[in-house]
């Protein structure tokens, strides 16, 4: 500690992570269509909970059916993480999180208005690519279910260059929008081209290739998987005191960030040609943050140096607090190539189930531990820390 961030094997698990480990999309029931209009009806109700802003009701419906009939868990695993957030940090979360949510509701929509633009989407992506063929996925898959699942440029296409985020925000109640932060803002956000050039544990710090400006955005690991100097293209977005990227930015060479930095609205042609010139540029494979922008295995094997403890809770929260209590008592590193501890240590204590943990396992002695963490992370973990803290304390 601090870890290089220098190419490394993950140690695989030793079993198979179970519940919400599990982040591929919903996969209907085997059988007759008659077995699986129970699940698309129930599909349908979490999804109009969630757009009426209920992430209680939304979690009560997906438990009454958690399992497919193969037995296997039904729902994505993120999905659900993310309505336990909604559901048990409601008050305690920035409203930067309602606008992210709103944004998982837009990509979730399928609706028929929704579908000629998921096939432009689609195209964008094989355009860029040279054709679906090109996309990175593994053997015999169908490369239209990588592109929708995991693709920064589908994902970008569908919300903004062709509306579908504003399109939605016309279509869910008026609270949910107001209760967001600047969403309306965000729909019409234009890309840009920066560089990453500083880091705190709570902030980091970028730099607009074309005008030199610096912003500073709250460490929520949206530069996790970038080294200092690196470039990356993506939508920094107005926020209460400040500014966000509203998703994780794309990492770039920097010859596009600086074409994009140039040109916003011809971002598209500034990666199909760097795609072309023989640039790797990896648009599939992401994994899109909600409150946190670190992969979830990139924060596992950062704190934990294993995947072993992916569903073992009250483990990863003892390990989760020695990990902290060693990057407290470690001397401040410049090392450029060094993990972003902190904003891992963050995207473990959002996570439900270890934060649960972490509060079943409270000691008066943890007081001190926690409020110094609350002084060093970014927000929303930060109020986190701070509550952990205070309840520690009140312990017996």
């Amino acid at each position: 500690m601090p870890k290089s961030r220098k190419r490394r094997k993950p140690k695989q698990s030793s079993r198979r992570a179970r519940g919400p480990a599990r982040t591929g999309p919903p996969k209907l029931a085997s059988g007759h269509l008659g077995d699986r209009l129970p699940y698309l009806a129930q599909m349908a109700a979490v999804d109009e909970a969630e757009r009426r802003g209920d992430a209680r009701a939304a979690l009560d419906l997906i438990e009454e059916r958690l399992l497919d009939t193969d037995g296997n868990l039904f729902w994505r695993g993120d999905r659900i993480i993310r309505l336990t957030q909604l559901a048990s940090l409601g008050p305690l979360l920035p409203r930067w999180a309602t606008s992210r949510w709103l944004l998982e509701q837009a990509l979730q929509e399928l609706g028929p208005s929704g579908r000629p633009i998921v096939g432009q989407a689609l195209q964008a992506v094989a355009d860029v690519h040279g054709g679906l063929g090109h996309v990175r996925r593994p053997s015999g898959e169908d490369p239209r279910i990588k592109v929708l699942e995991h693709d920064w440029v589908f994902r970008q296409c569908l919300l903004y260059e062709l509306g579908g985020l504003a399109s939605y925000l016309r279509r869910v109640p008026l609270h949910l929008v107001t209760g967001a932060d600047r969403v309306d803002e965000w729909a019409r956000a234009p890309m840009g081209g920066y560089r990453f050039v500083e880091r705190g544990s709570a902030v980091t710090v970028w730099e607009d290739v074309a005008s030199g400006d610096r912003t500073e955005t709250a460490n929520i690991g949206s530069a996790a998987m970038l080294l200092l100097g690196e470039c990356a293209i993506g939508r920094l977005v107005p926020i209460d005191g400040g500014r966000m990227f509203e998703t994780v930015p794309l990492r770039v060479p920097e010859g596009v960030a600086c074409a994009v930095a140039a040109e916003p609205a011809g971002w598209l042609s500034a990666l199909r040609d760097a795609v072309r010139a023989g640039e790797r540029i990896e648009t599939g494979g992401t994994r899109f943050g909600f409150l946190t922008d670190v992969p979830r295995v990139a924060s596992v094997l950062t704190v934990y140096d294993e995947l072993d403890l992916l569903d073992r809770y009250p483990e990863r929260a003892e390990k989760l607090l020695a990990c902290v209590r060693e990057a407290f008592d470690e001397e401040p590193t410049k090392d450029p190539d060094a993990v972003d501890v902190w904003a891992c240590v963050a995207a473990e204590l959002l996570h439900p189930s270890v934060l649960s943990a972490l509060a079943d396992g409270l000691r008066p002695s943890d007081a001190e531990l926690y409020t110094r963490l609350a002084q060093t992370v970014a927000e929303p973990a930060a109020t986190l820390a701070r509550l952990l803290a205070s309840e520690a304390r009140d312990v017996a």
